[in-house]
């Protein structure tokens, strides 16, 4: 039994010494069997601590310490080098160089024997001076819903915070506040470490209201920005989705609704439609329903067609897009035309312009309403495409359609069928009305303006 005790005595420190935490560390420390980072050193540090255990190094920096980017200068073992790649720009050979400041802790990787041994570390700054910040964009409101607003805006941490959370077990979340005494609002938001943000939900009453006060909480700390706000809506946008382009049939003598906002009842919402074949050019009114949504009716007496739509806040046109319009839900169209490109342009089809093609040059159709295939099944180069009508001075060329394809629709899932035409090299040049045409010679609705030919 006396045996035993002795042999305890000697067992239990020899066993908590392999769980103990490495020692601070200065460059000229020799490396310990199996170690990767021998010590660390940034200038200015107050203290740097190397924990071979956790894998972490953890760096507290003073006040004076201004500079946005910390360049931690590592000693490593021998064979062992700093890992580097494209997303590590700043990084050099033995230098672990970033942006630090409202950041998640920085990662880094040690390797040796051509990185087939390696060890990753976490890098946890904290700083010891005051919070403070700084506002890097105007503070602007958001619609949300139909009846709210979020409000989004970019600061730049100046001092008091290092990563985020400065150390292991420390504090993760830094807390953005909002008040207004006069309109009896007190919101607390989320930072985006990521992106630097800090963003605010439900707080339209803010809108246009004088002398908001924002600051920040991170633990014990806490800065109020020193100038008062007041908040205004972000450019108002409107949208008109894919969805409704390739396959919506807006109804007419019907109210038809559009999202976006901010919008408000002291502007003036306007709607112009063009339609070339059919020589229509008018402009309707459009009313906010909330702050997020704009409401118009399109006349019974509308011609069935495709229209551009250019939709106005006053003056300042929010968007354009080609819709179809008409009594018939089933009708037939064309979707959308262009003259190049790998698969479907959507964003330069977006744009909504007039299309010129050169003889002897391909014309791309996209029919409406879209046809549609999952992107898993293959190709299907029979699919039914219809033709292509070109009619200028009452005649009328019909063109044959090769079957193409994009499998990019709905993020990948889908494939669009649509179809390719040759322009004849003896066609005459002009303004051409186009339509499609199936097998039964069934007409679509013409395209909303005429495609010129060169």
């Amino acid at each position: 039994m006396k045996s035993f005790y002795i042999l305890m005595l000697i067992a239990v420190p020899v066993l908590f010494s392999g769980c103990k935490k490495d020692k601070e560390v200065g460059p000229g420390e020799k490396p310990i069997d199996g170690q990767f980072l021998i010590s660390a050193r940034v200038p200015g540090a107050a203290k740097i601590t190397v924990d071979n255990v956790r894998n972490f190094v953890q760096i507290v920096l003073p006040e004076p310490f201004v500079s946005d980017i910390v360049d931690i200068e590592l000693v490593v073992s021998p064979g062992a080098e700093l890992e580097l790649s494209p997303w590590t720009p700043l990084y050099t050979p033995s230098h672990v160089k970033y942006y630090f400041k409202g950041l998640p802790p920085e990662h880094f990787t040690i390797s040796r024997n051509a990185k087939s041994n390696s060890k990753s570390y976490t890098v946890y700054v904290q700083h010891e001076g005051p919070l403070a910040a700084e506002l890097t964009s105007s503070f602007d409101l958001y619609a949300s819903g139909t009846n709210n607003a979020d409000g989004l805006a970019k600061i730049r941490i100046k001092s008091g915070l290092g990563s985020l959370p400065e150390t292991p077990d420390g504090e993760r979340r830094i807390t953005p506040v909002l008040e207004n005494g006069s309109r009896n609002v007190h919101a607390e938001g989320f930072y985006d470490d990521g992106l630097g943000t800090i963003f605010f939900e439900s707080i339209l009453g803010l809108l246009d209201a004088e002398g908001t006060t924002l600051s920040l909480k991170f633990g014990t700390k806490t800065f109020q920005f020193p100038e008062k706000l007041q908040l205004k809506r972000a450019p108002a946008v409107l949208y008109v989705p894919l969805p409704d382009r390739l396959f919506k049939v807006f109804p007419s003598g019907q109210n038809a609704a559009f999202d976006g906002g901010i919008f408000l009842d002291s502007q003036k919402y306007t709607l112009k439609l063009q339609n070339d074949p059919e020589g229509l050019n008018i402009t309707l009114p459009a009313v906010p329903k909330g702050v997020s949504t704009l409401e118009t009716q399109f006349p019974a007496s509308l011609p069935d067609g495709q229209y551009k739509v250019e939709f106005f806040e006053n003056t300042h046109m929010l968007t354009r897009a080609a819709i179809v319009i008409a009594r018939d839900s089933t009708i037939k169209a064309i979707g959308q035309v262009w003259t190049g490109g790998q698969g479907i342009p959507w964003e330069e089809i977006q744009k909504t312009q007039p299309v010129t093609v050169t003889r002897g040059q391909e014309l791309f159709v996209n029919p409406f309403p879209a046809i549609l295939d999952a992107s898993t099944l293959p190709f299907d180069d029979k699919k039914k495409v219809p033709d292509l009508t070109l009619k200028l001075n009452g005649k009328v060329t019909q063109l044959p359609a090769t079957v193409k394809a994009d499998p990019r629709y709905a993020d990948n899932s889908m494939r669009i069928y649509y179809g390719s035409y040759r322009i004849p090299d003896n066609l005459s040049p002009g303004l051409y009305e186009a339509a499609l045409v199936t097998g039964s010679k069934q007409h679509s609705l013409p395209y909303w303006t005429k495609i010129e030919v060169r």
